[in-house]
């Protein structure tokens, strides 16, 4: 009777032994699975920049007479793309954004298709589209051009808000400057909302 005791209850411990080591190791196999498998798998989301190449139309010190109407050349510069980043594509159709300063709309423009290809783009930001916005045939009021020369000269830089829907991200709210010489402040990036009417049937 003892011997039998003794054999069972060495197999009864052996069996335990196992069982706690197998769940150790799934214990430690699932840590290992937690911690490294969303960082490799990681990969946020780019974020884009309006960027401000080129301006006409705004210099105060030209007559109304000879003005031309404003128009703003604008970049959409991505940055923290991975190579690996394989979209979203956007613009196209009937995608548009305007340039307002101070609440007034200065000028609009349609927003070509492109796409955020990790493959295609080079260094820590690139450049996937060109906005050409304008108002033809309008010409910005003398007090208006003061303003923004003024707020230019006081501050390195006038603020502008472009904005717009943009099928394949959503509403685009963006700021960018005018600078008076070389870029001395890094653009913001722009926030996106999802318009009602995507992804409804």
């Amino acid at each position: 009777m003892a011997a039998g005791a003794y054999h069972s209850s060495s197999a009864n411990s052996t069996i335990m032994d196992l069982f706690y080591a197998l769940l150790l190791t799934i214990v430690i196999l699932g840590t290992a699975l937690a911690l490294f498998l969303p960082a490799a798998n990681y990969d946020p989301k780019p974020r884009l920049f309006i960027r401000l190449v080129e301006v006409q139309g705004l210099d105060p010190c030209i007559p109304e007479t000879e003005v031309r109407s404003p128009t703003f050349e604008l970049a959409v510069d991505v940055g923290r793309v991975s190579e690996s980043r394989r979209g979203p594509c956007a613009g196209g159709g009937d995608a548009m954004l305007r340039v307002s300063y101070r609440g007034k709309i200065l000028a609009w423009g349609g927003v070509p298709r492109f796409c955020v290809d990790g493959r295609c783009l080079q260094g820590p930001s690139a450049s996937v589209a060109t906005v050409v916005a304008t108002a033809e045939g309008l010409v910005l009021q003398q007090e208006l051009r003061n303003k923004i020369c003024a707020e230019t000269y006081a501050l390195g830089r006038a603020e502008f808000d472009v904005e717009g829907s943009v099928p394949g991200l959503g509403h685009l709210r963006c700021k960018t400057y005018l600078f008076q010489g070389d870029q001395t402040d890094a653009l913001p990036p722009c926030s996106f909302h999802k318009d009602p009417e995507e992804g409804t049937c």
